[in-house]
């Protein structure tokens, strides 16, 4: 049974990594179609690499009880619900819902959603 919750444990943290690579992804994708600058990759790769580095290292930490990764993981995709509107309307002004940020904005919120679930699901296994 240990070993099985310990593969859970695997996947969750994988798929938390998976998410925070689509944010970078995301952003390739509106480039190429024309919707936003070059620039937007980087601000896209942001909080990708950050999300993903905390995956990761919390999966290398599974055999430890500890919370704070998982508490990590919670903590990062609402700073990314909370300053992704707030960056966007402070460089863009009146057009920051214009021209494919609107639906950016939208799968980043549900991209952090997802990710926020998967951290409490994992810091809920943790904590037993």
């Amino acid at each position: 049974m240990n070993k099985e919750k310990g593969e859970k444990r695997k996947i969750w943290c994988k798929m938390y990594i998976v998410l925070g690579a689509l944010y970078v992804f995301v952003k390739i994708v509106f480039v190429l179609s024309g919707y936003l600058h070059l620039g937007a990759i980087l601000h896209g790769l942001i909080p990708s690499v950050v999300t993903m580095v905390v995956g990761y290292l919390a999966l290398m930490s599974l055999k430890k009880t500890s919370v704070f990764w998982p508490k990590l993981m919670v903590f990062l995709p609402i700073l990314i619900l909370v300053i992704t509107p707030l960056y966007m309307f402070l460089r863009e002004r009146s057009n920051w819902l214009t021209n494919g940020r609107l639906e950016v904005l939208i799968i980043y919120e549900v991209l952090a959603i997802f990710q926020i679930l998967i951290a409490l699901k994992k810091l809920k296994e943790v904590s037993r």
